[in-house]
């Protein structure tokens, strides 16, 4: 009787791999199916970016560092680019001179929030007196933003959002006060003062 039981053993044994054979026959037939996507913006060659290049200009200048108007540059390294005031470096006591500076949003697609601030220009001392004397009024677009003030006053003034390809124009008056006193006026002599305007743009959706 043992014996007898251990063949119907080995018979259940091949039966359930037989079973399982099957089974693996039927997973490898199974139906399969897929889906793709492209990211982008919906259109043909699209992908994720492509119209996201961000980017501010100036008024382009020429080698004596007179504006062009028509002409366009980025000015967008530390050292910056000149750019002439008439009259500057004749400036006297009671004297006020001034600059024009057109700007844009040349980014394709994405707006621009731009601001403004006069900072020191890199690699300059400028001589004290003659610094703390002088007062700048900032005009956007022919309306007054600040009005005879001093250098650090003009920090981070809010330009506005421009959309792709809108602009606008800077205009920087720079004056030197009389300072009450000859001795006080000639004291400013052969002084200089190094000022540099930035701009300084953040993205927007548009």
């Amino acid at each position: 009787m043992a014996h007898s039981s251990s063949r119907g053993t080995k018979r259940l044994i091949i039966a359930g791999g037989s079973l399982l054979a099957v089974a693996g026959l039927v997973t490898a037939a199974a139906f399969t199916d897929f889906a793709n996507l492209n990211l982008g913006d919906g259109t043909d060659d699209s992908g994720v970016g492509g119209n996201n290049r961000f980017n501010i200009q100036v008024v382009g200048t020429d080698a004596n560092g007179v504006p062009v108007p028509g002409e366009w540059q980025e000015a967008d390294t530390a050292a910056g680019v000149n750019i002439a005031v008439p009259g500057a470096d004749l400036i006297t006591p009671g004297d006020t001179v001034s600059v024009d500076i057109p700007f844009r949003n040349e980014s394709p697609v994405l707006s621009a929030d731009i601001s403004f601030s006069l900072q020191d220009r890199p690699g300059y001392v400028s001589d004290a007196a003659i610094a703390a004397a002088l007062r700048y009024t900032i005009q956007l677009d022919g309306t007054d933003i600040v009005t005879n003030v001093a250098q650090s006053a003009v920090d981070d003034l809010d330009l506005g959002t421009y959309l792709t390809g809108t602009q606008g124009t800077l205009t920087v008056e720079i004056s030197l006060p009389d300072q009450g006193s000859a001795a006080a006026n000639n004291a400013l002599q052969g002084e200089v003062s190094y000022v540099q305007a930035h701009f300084d743009a953040t993205s927007v959706q548009p």
